[in-house]
């Protein structure tokens, strides 16, 4: 892949032109100033919460030691261990023991374009001078849709971004990824079922399930759960919890102001998930409509397997399984471009979470009509 993205930035130089470059704005995301930086809370060491409350941040509070234990993946022993510790078989016969540790990790961006092959993300690069004669791609759509309501569509990029590989944070003892630079994971623009509905299915046949309208309006539910304040502190505990378990509980009290793990199929404020493409149906406004794009693309990730385990044993001992679910409790996000939103300490946002609080002069007329999104990904780690 990063052959592919050299080649891509060589061509770039040599066939865009002046009269494409003018509708592709963008700029190079700065590792230290566009970097939401509460975003990373709620951080744990072992069971305890040692960040917690910053900017009310959304957060997983469970770790699963049930996930892979049928399936002969490495364990974390905790059970066999004090809490707050933990071992893994892997790393060799006497496996040494660990400190549990949780946080969210910067590790990618996602660019979200109204023209194809444009790099908002790296500068605004435009690509299509050598590539839409190649590879034609559609633009941004805004229509009205039968009975009045809105449509939009955009392309997107996803990029892998291991800021703290590259910066050296965290990177000794834990697993942060073998990669430490900035690598294209995926362009929407080569993918057929992007502006498809109908090949979007391959991915999310499931997608037929819940198109009724009684499982559009609960969304609404995920919306009110996403947006409201976390601010009971938790203590990370190991529990075998089930994987749509989302029952706010003792050792897990905030689960309540999360993202819905039962409606996964919601983006919550931002509409519906499905189909898992370029159309948006709830489409308001550019900011709203632009998150629900870096939103569905993220699920299509892991339904194409490029996003792996991070959380609970699986991802904890071992995180190149393929995670093929997307666990929105997982994921969190803040804009990069047009306008970083760094505002300490409430930067960033739950995945279905309202945009109302923040969205005002996010998006111009001109140079600020494209958008990069940074994710934030939960991650577990052993550390030795």
């Amino acid at each position: 892949m990063k052959k592919l993205l050299t080649t891509i930035l060589l061509a770039a130089s040599i066939y865009s032109n002046a009269d494409t470059k003018s509708t592709c704005h963008g700029r190079f995301i700065n590792p230290i100033t566009d970097i939401c930086w509460s975003c990373l809370f709620p951080m744990f060491i072992g069971p305890i919460p040692v960040v917690w409350n910053i900017g009310n941040q959304k957060g997983a509070t469970i770790i699963d030691v049930d996930k892979g234990i049928d399936y002969g993946v490495p364990m974390v022993k905790s059970g066999q261990l004090p809490l707050g510790t933990c071992t893994c078989s892997e790393r060799g016969l006497i496996a040494p023991i660990g400190l549990m540790m949780s946080w969210y990790e910067p590790s990618r961006f996602v660019d979200v374009t109204r023209a194809p092959f444009c790099m908002v993300g790296l500068g605004g690069i435009d690509l299509s001078g050598g590539l839409s004669g190649i590879l034609p791609a559609p633009g941004y759509g805004d229509s009205k849709r039968d009975g009045g309501t809105s449509s939009s569509f955009y392309q997107t990029h996803w990029f892998l971004d291991p800021i703290f590989a590259i910066l050296g944070i965290i990177d000794a003892g834990c697993n942060v990824g073998a990669s430490k630079s900035i690598d294209l994971m995926f362009m929407s623009e080569v993918d057929p079922t992007w502006n498809d509905d109908s090949l979007s299915i391959i991915f999310s046949p499931e997608v037929v399930l819940f198109s009724s309208i009684p499982a559009q309006l609960a969304c609404g539910i995920d919306c009110v759960g996403a947006s409201l304040p976390n601010t009971e502190p938790a203590a990370k505990v190991v529990w075998p919890a089930p994987y749509f378990s989302n029952t706010p509980s003792a050792t897990n009290p905030a689960s309540g102001s999360n993202p819905s793990k039962h409606l996964f199929w919601c983006g919550g404020c931002q509409g519906s998930l499905y189909p898992l493409d370029g159309n948006n149906v709830d489409n308001a406004y550019a900011v709203q409509s632009s998150i629900l794009s870096a939103e569905k693309l993220n699920g299509l990730m892991h339904r194409m397997g490029l996003e792996d385990y991070t959380t609970g044993t699986w991802g904890m001992c071992n995180n190149l399984l393929p995670d093929m679910f997307l666990r929105k409790d997982e994921w969190k996000y803040s804009m990069g471009y047009p306008v970083p939103q760094t505002a300490y300490p409430a930067c960033c946002n739950a995945f279905g979470e309202t945009d109302a609080n923040w969205n005002s002069g996010a998006s111009f007329p001109y140079t600020g009509e494209d958008f990069t999104y940074i994710m934030y990904h939960e991650r577990d780690c052993c550390f030795l």
